[in-house]
């Protein structure tokens, strides 16, 4: 379960790197929004999968 959400948050963090890197180069401000946009959606994923993982215990 713990590398499954490690490999998740590290394809996350690429797809933002790239998204970064690629597209807004120079619009500092969309890629903070949309990078910040992706890391709450990441942690709630994560809170949430370790909660579902703590009562079911599977």
């Amino acid at each position: 379960m713990f590398i499954r959400i490690l490999v998740i948050a590290f394809v996350i963090g690429y797809f933002v790197w790239w998204i970064n890197n690629r597209f807004f180069g120079k619009n500092l401000k969309m890629a903070r929004v949309i990078a910040t946009t992706l890391v709450v959606i990441s942690v709630i994923y994560l809170l949430l999968g370790s909660l579902s993982y703590l009562i079911e215990g599977v």
